[in-house]
C-alpha cells in the first residue's frame, strides 16, 4: 500500500495523507502515535491547503527520494495538534455509531408496537360477527391478512441481519 504527503514547496511544510482507502473513497489522514488511530477524515489536509493559498503544492508518493528528505527536513503541520483531531475525529465516530444504534432500538420499538396494535385488531376481528355471508366473506379476508402481516413482521424481527 501506498503513503502519500502534500508538500508546499514555500513554506516547506507539509501534512501526511497516508493511504487511499477505497471503501470511504478518502484519505486515512494523518496519524496520531498516542490514539494508535488516524484522522480518518480531511480537517489536518483542508486547513494545510487553506493556510498555503497561491503556494506551489506537490504530492509526493512513499517510497521515494522525494518523500524521506520531506520527512527528515521539511516541519509537519500542524505536528502538535494531530492527537486532538484524531481524538475529535473517534468522537464522531463513537456519537455516529452511538446515533445509528439508538435508530435500530427505535425501529425495534416501533416493530413491537405494530405488532401489539395488528395483534389487538387481531382480536378485534375475530369476535366480530358478521351480519351477512358476503360480510364474513369480508371479515375472513381481512383477518387472514392480518394473520399473514403478523407472520411477515415476526420474521422480520426474528431475522438477526435486523435484530
Amino acid at each position: 500500500m501506498r503513503d502519500y504527503l502534500v508538500y508546499c514547496t514555500y513554506c516547506s511544510s507539509y501534512t501526511l495523507l497516508h493511504s487511499f482507502d477505497k471503501d470511504s473513497g478518502s484519505f486515512l489522514g494523518e496519524y496520531s502515535l498516542l490514539h494508535n488511530d488516524y484522522t480518518r477524515n480531511s480537517v489536518v489536509l483542508n486547513k494545510f491547503l487553506l493556510s498555503h493559498l497561491g503556494h506551489t503544492i506537490r504530492s509526493i508518493p512513499s517510497k521515494t527520494e522525494d518523500y524521506r528528505n520531506i520527512i527528515c527536513t521539511a516541519s509537519h503541520f500542524l505536528e502538535n495538534d494531530i492527537d486532538k483531531y484524531v481524538e475529535e475525529s473517534q468522537d464522531r465516530m463513537r456519537f455516529s455509531e452511538r446515533n445509528r444504534k439508538s435508530e435500530r432500538e427505535i425501529g425495534q420499538v416501533q416493530l413491537y408496537l405494530v405488532e401489539h396494535l395488528l395483534t389487538h385488531e387481531l382480536q378485534m376481528m375475530t369476535q366480530a360477527r358478521a351480519s351477512t355471508p358476503a360480510e364474513g366473506q369480508v371479515m375472513l379476508g381481512k383477518e387472514l391478512g392480518l394473520k399473514q402481516s403478523l407472520e411477515v413482521l415476526r420474521k422480520v424481527r426474528s431475522d438477526k441481519q435486523f435484530a
